[in-house]
């Protein structure tokens, strides 16, 4: 019945605490969500965890869903803040940082150079790690999900000043930590090459 519908359409009808519509939703995105979880987070139950987690989340937010972008777009969103909130608090979260070098810009061009970037990423993943464990959370945030200033402080309750103060403290704990410039250099494309 409800295959043809828009989602914004969908969106209303869950407004108004039609159930159906929420398994409308859930047949329609539950797939490619489980999909994306599992992707990141290579555990089949915590994934399904985490899937049932959002949409409970999305059911339980019905009457104050503010939808800025798509709703795909929203439950992509929220399906990231909940992954990150599980490697924040778990062990495995340096695997995830080592991940995600693949995705800067910086590039090794010999074996030796390969050896030596990796070694000083993990230095840096180390020093973050250190980091005080709310100003870890807004960095990771900030330079790894891509989350504006305006993003994380809505997402955590903050003020845009102190997200903004929290970043800059990180930055100078992380040039603090080194006395080699190309180490330095990574650290800041870490911090501008993010899209703002």
């Amino acid at each position: 019945m409800f295959s043809s519908y828009s989602d914004n359409q969908l969106v209303s009808l869950l407004k108004s605490d039609d159930s159906a519509a929420f398994n409308a939703i859930y047949d329609r995105y539950s797939k490619m969500l489980y999909l994306f979880i599992y992707s990141k987070l290579d555990a089949g139950e915590i994934s399904k965890d985490v899937l049932q987690d959002l949409f409970i989340s999305l059911w339980e937010k019905r009457h104050s869903l503010v939808l800025k972008e798509s709703l795909k777009s929203y439950l992509y969103q929220a399906a990231r803040h909940k992954i990150i909130d599980i490697y924040r608090k778990n062990a495995t979260y340096r695997k995830y940082l080592q991940q995600l070098i693949e995705h800067f810009d910086a590039q090794p061009h010999s074996v030796e150079d390969a050896v030596d970037y990796k070694a000083r990423s993990q230095e840096l993943f180390e020093a973050i790690n250190h980091l005080p464990e709310k100003m870890k959370e807004i960095f990771m945030l900030s330079r790894f999900e891509n989350l504006s200033i305006e993003q994380i402080s809505n997402h955590l309750g903050l003020s845009q000043q102190t997200v903004k103060n929290q970043i800059t403290k990180a930055l100078k704990i992380l040039r603090a930590s080194y006395a080699q410039t190309d180490v330095i250099l990574l650290v800041i494309s870490l911090i501008f090459t993010a899209n703002r």
